[in-house]
């Protein structure tokens, strides 16, 4: 929904060209992301992650991980017809499926509540976010029909308190530099 131009040359040769990558503050907040994701994972320890980005192979990586009975995948492929998706995790256990899709985005239940607006309809902000993952549950409910597939959002809470101070301090963001061309 963000940027159909964007959708068309992920995973092409050709690049898209995203001036969002060269402003600095919006980098910043896209390595947080990286965080919030990361953080996550750690609610679902074990996982294998499906790292490369061609998505033939990723479908097959995907597909030998769900052999198992039980298994978390971390970008996890699911490909119906012509629809593509990279789940954040994909929980496995027997015959039930869970996407998790994890947001940088916070929640406050008392602000945020149902994610309805005034109206009764979607509130607005919430919407993208709400549309991305039922499409991927539409995904993948399409895909392996045999299976009970729940879908679910990984928000952080603004409301908890984190027990640990200086928590922030504790991911570290490591950079690797290219190493090419370099004696």
């Amino acid at each position: 929904m963000e940027c159909p131009a964007k959708l068309f040359y992920t995973g092409k040769d050709a690049q898209y060209a995203n001036e969002k990558l060269e402003d600095s503050f919006l980098a910043a907040l896209a390595e947080g992301g990286f965080q919030v994701g990361e953080l996550a994972k750690a609610y679902f320890p074990g996982g294998q992650e499906v790292k490369t980005l061609d998505c033939d192979a990723a479908l097959a990586q995907t597909n030998e991980l769900l052999r198992n009975d039980d298994v978390v995948i971390y970008e996890a492929a699911i490909r119906w017809k012509n629809l593509f998706i990279r789940t954040d995790i994909l929980v496995k256990k027997g015959g039930h499926l869970e996407i998790i899709e994890v947001k940088a985005k916070s929640y406050d239940p008392t602000e945020d509540g149902d994610f309805l607006g005034k109206r009764g309809g979607i509130d607005a902000e919430w919407k993208p976010y709400l549309l991305d993952v039922a499409f991927q549950k539409y995904v993948l409910s399409q895909a392996l029909p045999k299976f009970k597939i729940q879908a679910s959002l990984m928000l952080a809470d603004k409301t908890a308190v984190c027990p640990t101070d200086g928590l922030h301090q504790k991911f570290l963001v490591v950079s690797k530099q290219n190493e090419a061309g370099k004696k």
